[in-house]
């Protein structure tokens, strides 16, 4: 059986009933950290970009921008909001081995979709469960190799999940499912060049993956027809995209094994592998007191892959949400970090100069065991001989407290308060609304 029949199976049978609470909860809390990551990003200068776009755009109100009046087609709709999902690199990541963060395709797809449909909260839950297991099992498949070939694995395994998720809203068949995830495959797409540029293209790509989705879904349910060897194929999705692959990551546990429970969320708006080292020097920094002019030399000793992003100063805000030196240096002179340091202190010449201290390098202790584990050393050398060690293994969870005020935190950079805490009410007791439409109009 072709892998695009296996997935199309799970997602066509997929009910709300087979989900037990703990994946339920899960659902929710990622549902309201992509929500949050939404609005913490409307003002940045690329969402808006995007949104100007959008609002050219003539077509059938469908769907809602967050943060805007009204409602646009949910192509628009699914492009907008996921876009600003990835748009201050707060988002959550997938299940390990996996480097691709799901939530901000999966969830403005299906958005996108459950607002057209006006689909019941159960339904929406559903389907998120659906692409978040697609989509973890893909980018599983496709790790280290997608990255080797210089593919981003949110835009491309992004397609594949928004498309699970928006199919499964849109009410698909299992034979249109499998025509809808060959029409997602085929236009995955998504480059990496922006580590090295540090451009806009990176938040983009989230945006297109969610449209996508949501464009496979609707050609496969009138009927057009793609690639059902899209994963295994000759010029499928993964000996295109990958130097190496596993093919038996696509199947292993799916309906058993919920590989949501596995997936992370964010304490900063950086990539993931940078929230331990920033963690641990703030911690640090805290417990012996120390000062910027006494620091002689910092070291970071990180698994290959984020040990590869060797920059030390950063000539854009995404140069500091991805490369180990400037983010480390950036928390050690502000004494805290969450979003906005990364775009206001980046050029701060006590963070140039701190940054040019530190050695990124590959540690084999930690690399030993990764991408099972996402450990961590940090050491900081002082003017006086003293040398302040941290060692992590692996990262701690996040509890889901904390999600509630980071999305608190974000939601209230564009809207008043007490819709703020609507929401939150709203997406606790998520099952329980008959349509979706009554969560929607918080978010204008």
């Amino acid at each position: 059986m072709e892998y695009s029949r296996i997935y199309a199976k799970f997602v066509s049978e997929l009910k709300y009933e087979d989900l037990n609470e703990a994946i339920i909860e899960k659902a929710k809390m990622h549902f309201l950290d992509v929500l949050g990551n939404i609005l913490g990003a409307h003002e940045m200068p690329w969402s808006q970009m995007v949104i100007r776009i959008v609002k050219q755009m003539q077509g059938t109100s469908q769907s809602i921008v967050l943060g805007e009046k009204g409602k646009y087609p949910m192509l628009m709709a699914a492009l907008a909001n996921g876009t600003m999902a990835h748009g201050i690199d707060a988002d959550d990541s997938g299940a390990r081995p996996s480097w691709a963060h799901p939530g901000a395709c999966i969830i403005p797809a299906a958005l996108a979709a459950a607002e057209a449909e006006n689909v019941s909260g159960k339904e929406l839950i559903t389907a998120l469960v659906a692409g978040y297991e697609v989509s973890c099992r893909v980018d599983s498949a496709v790790y280290p190799g997608l990255r080797n070939r210089g593919f981003h694995a949110t835009g491309v395994v992004g397609a594949i999940g928004a498309v699970a998720a928006a199919g499964k809203i849109l009410g698909l068949s299992e034979d249109e499912l499998v025509n809808a995830f060959g029409l997602a495959g085929t236009q995955a797409a998504g480059l990496d060049e922006w580590l090295t540029t540090g451009d806009m293209s990176k938040r983009l790509h989230a945006g297109k993956a969610a449209m996508n989705g949501v464009l496979a879904a609707l050609l496969a349910r009138e009927g057009y027809t793609g690639p059902s060897s899209v994963f295994e194929g000759k010029y499928g999705l993964l000996t295109a995209h990958a130097e190496t692959y596993d093919l038996d990551r696509l199947t292993e546990g799916l309906g058993e094994d919920y590989k949501l429970l596995k997936c992370k969320f964010k304490p900063y708006a950086c990539c993931h592998e940078l929230c331990s080292p920033i963690r641990m020097a703030l911690e640090l920094q805290e417990e012996h007191g120390i000062k910027i002019e006494d620091i002689e030399k910092i070291r970071i000793g990180l698994n290959h892959i984020t040990a590869e992003n060797q920059l030390k100063v950063a000539e854009t805000p995404l140069h500091a949400q991805n490369h180990p030196a400037v983010a480390v240096a950036i928390a050690l002179v502000e004494g805290q970090v969450f979003m906005k340091e990364f775009f206001d202190c980046y050029e701060d010449p006590m963070v140039v100069e701190l940054g040019q201290k530190a050695e990124v390098y590959t540690d084999p202790v930690i690399d030993e065991v990764f991408p099972t584990k996402i450990g961590t050393r940090l050491e900081i050398f002082t003017k006086d001989g003293t040398r302040f060690h941290l060692f992590e293994e692996d990262k701690p969870p996040i509890p889901n407290s904390f999600i509630k005020e980071k999305f608190t935190e974000f939601a209230s950079m564009t809207l008043p308060s007490d819709k703020v805490l609507r929401i939150i009410e709203q997406v606790d007791t998520l099952e329980k609304l008959e349509t979706i439409s009554s969560l929607s109009s918080n978010f204008s």
